[in-house]
């Protein structure tokens, strides 16, 4: 009979623990979102999982070239269970090329590393360029109910970001089986004149407000809008069709949310300039295609 040591058996507990730690779990990358990059330097990141909460908890780490070595840093990061994300910094003065690594504590121990290699650029990379139409927020919104919600959301929606980006909301009142009242963005009349503004139907538009005389150049400038606003129920999906510009249709998804919870940062009120407009309505849209964020704004 073989008499077991107290060192032999605290060796085979911890071995046996190891084996079989209960929190031990793979971690399928494939289940983590990471937006389209390349990112704006400084901005926030809102990366998300199926289920959320596998990233409760982990770190997320940046890894990038400096003076000829790979270098790793941990980035400021907080899990939100009320965004279902990891909500992540970006940080200044790194090169071009990155990548994101997220820590797996529980298993492996290593970084592993999650979306694609991407690139960390100035924010004037983001003027008119086909990648990146609609103006990309710095902050990440975390969404909560409005306090109110408008009357109604016809006419301008303007970013706070760059008021020149309007989405003009024209919709036809169309009624649900329950009897919820929603709006519906029209498709503009493939006659309707260029650049003569708002006409029969949902637009996006170059509002102007940058005072460049020839708007048309602008990509997100003219686009027909068609989708959902589901204001009782606080639900909006709208398609963005782009494809007269060369580039493709967009879809957001999105709600109303309170004004109460924006950032400082997002100066609105009035239409090209903030002028101390009654407290305004904010719509917060997430890209389905890339992941990103738009907010627009509302004054009645």
């Amino acid at each position: 009979m073989k008499i077991l040591t107290p060192v032999r058996v605290i060796i085979l507990f911890a071995v046996g623990f190891m084996s079989c730690n209960p929190d031990c779990e793979s971690l399928l990358t494939t289940n983590i979102v990471v937006p389209t990059g390349p990112y704006p330097e400084g901005t926030e990141l809102a990366i998300r999982a199926n289920p959320a909460e596998i990233l409760d908890g982990r770190e997320i780490h940046l890894s990038y070239r400096s003076n000829n070595a790979v270098r790793t840093d941990r980035l400021d990061a907080e899990f939100r269970a009320d965004l279902g994300a990891t909500v992540v910094e970006i940080p200044f003065g790194v090169t071009p090329d990155a990548s994101l690594l997220i820590d797996d504590p529980d298993c492996s121990g290593q970084l592993i590393p999650i979306g694609s290699q991407t690139e960390i650029v100035d924010p004037a990379f983001f003027l008119d360029n086909p990648l990146f139409v609609t103006p990309t927020p710095p902050l990440i919104i975390i969404p909560t109910p409005p306090v109110q919600v408008p009357t109604n959301i016809v006419n301008a929606w303007f970013s706070p970001n760059d008021r020149n980006y309007c989405i003009w909301f024209n919709p036809v009142q169309d009624t649900l089986a329950d009897g919820t009242i929603i709006g519906l963005p029209q498709l503009l009349p493939p006659d309707s004149p260029n650049g003569q503004g708002p006409r029969n139907g949902s637009v996006e538009l170059a509002a102007g407000c940058s005072h460049v005389p020839d708007s048309d150049n602008k990509l997100y400038h003219d686009n027909p809008v068609t989708g959902i606003v589901d204001v009782p129920n606080n639900y909006i999906r709208i398609r963005i069709d782009r494809t007269a510009k060369g580039l493709t249709v967009e879809e957001y998804e999105g709600e109303l949310i309170g004004a109460d919870q924006m950032p400082a940062e997002y100066d609105s009120g009035g239409a090209c300039s903030a002028n101390g407009d009654p407290e305004p309505f904010y719509m917060l849209l997430t890209s389905v295609q890339t992941g990103r964020q738009l907010v627009l704004f509302h004054v009645l």
